[in-house]
């Protein structure tokens, strides 16, 4: 089989979490690319984020696709032209961020290269900011903003965000998903979007077959892109849910899994 494309979530998949992409895996994405293959980099961060991710890590944008806040936006990475978004709406970012905070959970709401949130000192507040080069701003009523927010990302404790991701699933059966990201981290977004749903759109829009996209991750939101991809891949140190679904278990992001399974699969 010959695969057109590599859909990989970033953080612990590529690189691990708070640290550099190693040289081994940075050297097979950039071979495959030389080679034609299509990249696109699936994230739960914001374009800007993945911007200061990639170029803090010198891989090139050119030709490089974001699914950046979960799945809600696909852009061009070279120029930041929107392929197609799916953004939350204010009635329900309003809800969900009260159900959230109403929690003790920290909220945060991305607005360019601002972070909105109501707890700014928060451990995961102050992670998303220093880690994507964000600016944050206290906000008292998400209620009033004067935007449209992409999604909400939700900060708290791993015991905690699970219990509450459980509950927004039930308020917000017909209208939103929530999926932890991290142990510290819950997405929310529109309905039916995730990364999943977006990769079948970025797919479409760049006439790529579905069963020519080899993908990677580590996470629950990887999930539904696991479930669309051609050739599924989960790096050791995944969730078991993950593990269990995909077409082959590869090393952790420290040891470079990605490039293994790329020598085997696109070889040089």
């Amino acid at each position: 089989m010959s695969y057109s494309m590599v859909a990989s979530d970033w953080d612990d998949t590529l690189v691990p979490l708070g640290a550099t992409i190693p040289d081994r895996t940075r050297a097979a994405l950039e071979r495959v690319r030389a080679q034609g293959t299509v990249l696109a980099v699936a994230s739960g961060r914001s374009v800007h984020g993945l911007q200061v991710q990639l170029k803090r890590n010198a891989i090139d944008l050119g030709g490089l696709y974001f699914i950046a806040y979960n799945g809600a936006l696909a852009v061009q990475a070279w120029d930041e032209e929107v392929l197609f978004g799916h953004p939350l709406g204010l009635d329900l970012a309003a809800r969900a961020a009260r159900m959230c905070a109403d929690a003790g959970a920290a909220v945060m709401i991305h607005h360019g290269r601002r972070l909105l949130s109501d707890q700014p000192d928060h451990f995961a507040v102050r992670f998303e900011a220093d880690s994507n080069d964000l600016d944050v701003v206290k906000v008292h009523d998400f209620s009033a903003l004067d935007f449209v927010p992409v999604k909400l990302l939700v900060g708290g404790d791993k015991e905690q965000l699970t219990k509450l991701c459980r509950a927004m699933r039930t308020e917000f059966a017909h209208e939103g998903e929530a999926m932890l990201s991290a142990d510290f981290l819950m997405e929310f977004t529109a309905r039916h979007v995730n990364k999943g749903s977006a990769l079948r759109g970025l797919c479409e829009a760049i006439d790529i077959p579905l069963g020519e996209v080899v993908a990677f991750g580590d996470n629950y939101n990887d999930i539904p892109m696991m479930k669309v991809a051609g050739y599924s891949v989960a790096v050791a140190d995944g969730v078991p849910e993950l593990l269990s679904i995909v077409d082959e278990v590869t090393a952790s992001s420290s040891e470079s899994g990605v490039a293994d399974v790329l020598d085997e699969l696109l070889p040089a």
